[in-house]
């Protein structure tokens, strides 16, 4: 009987463990993330310019390319066929490469040459 308790115990703590190192929690940065910013779709976002720019917006998607120096900005894909920079720099924090991950980021869009950009207030990785 003791073999059994021992060994329930040892799983369990194994299945801790596991699910401690392997659960990633979001990581925050800057402004908390307003819940009434709606969430935009890239592909919308440029094909509906004048409604977008300069208000608040939140895009959710996969990190491509990443400032190699200090992360402060990185190309955003939310598979909806186009990319969007988002500029973080000005939040004066440095950021981990995280290329392949998700992130959420609430800020304003502005026109920058051909493409939008997105200077974000508030992030979150996940």
């Amino acid at each position: 009987m003791k073999k059994i308790l021992v060994f329930c115990v040892f799983v369990a703590l194994f299945l801790a463990g596991w699910l401690l190192l392997n659960v990633k929690a979001p990581t925050h940065y800057g402004a908390v993330i307003a819940a009434d910013a709606p969430l935009v779709k890239m592909a919308d976002a440029y094909g509906n310019q004048e409604r977008y720019l300069s208000t608040p917006v939140v895009m959710q998607g996969k990190i491509t390319r990443q400032c190699p120096s200090s992360g402060c900005w990185f190309y955003l894909d939310d598979a909806s066929g186009r990319q969007i920079k988002v500029e973080l720099g000005h939040l004066g924090l440095k950021f981990p490469q995280w290329v392949g991950r998700s992130a959420k980021i609430e800020g304003r869009l502005l026109q920058n040459k051909e493409e939008l950009e997105l200077v974000g207030n508030g992030a979150e990785f996940f």
